[in-house]
């Protein structure tokens, strides 16, 4: 029985042994991938912060130039527009000139033509000219 004790006390320390080295071998693990993981999220938080760099720089780049050509447009549009306006005005001025010309011109014949009726009408009904 002194044996089989002996035996249950080696097989414990044994065991204690076996335990002793798994803890010491998952501790070893769980700081190596502890420290691996430190390094990966070092690493990706750099190329984060290297994205977001180029990112701020790409779009500002792009923003100024786009704010160039609207600028460029606005200025294109703006001449396109006075260019439509002035020549608007000199078309509706001259419009307007020819315009008046012909009222003025068919006012005259109408004039003459009520004034020619006014004397006819006089000579029909009083049978001599009021001229």
């Amino acid at each position: 029985m002194t044996a089989l004790m002996e035996r249950f006390r080696q097989e414990r320390l044994s065991m204690s042994e076996e335990v002793d080295q798994l803890r010491a071998q998952t501790r070893e693990f769980l700081s190596a991938t502890k420290t691996d993981r430190l390094a990966q999220a070092q690493a990706q938080a750099e190329q984060l912060s290297q994205f977001h760099k180029e990112l701020e720089e790409t779009t500002s780049e792009f923003l100024a130039i786009t704010a160039k050509e609207r600028i460029a447009q606005a200025k294109a549009q703006a001449e396109q527009l006075a260019q439509f306006h002035k020549e608007l005005e000199q078309t509706t001025s001259e419009f307007l000139a020819i315009t008046t010309k012909e009222r003025i011109a068919q006012a005259k014949a109408q004039q003459e033509y009520l004034r020619k009726f006014r004397q006819d009408l006089f000579v029909s009904i009083f049978g001599t000219s009021n001229s």
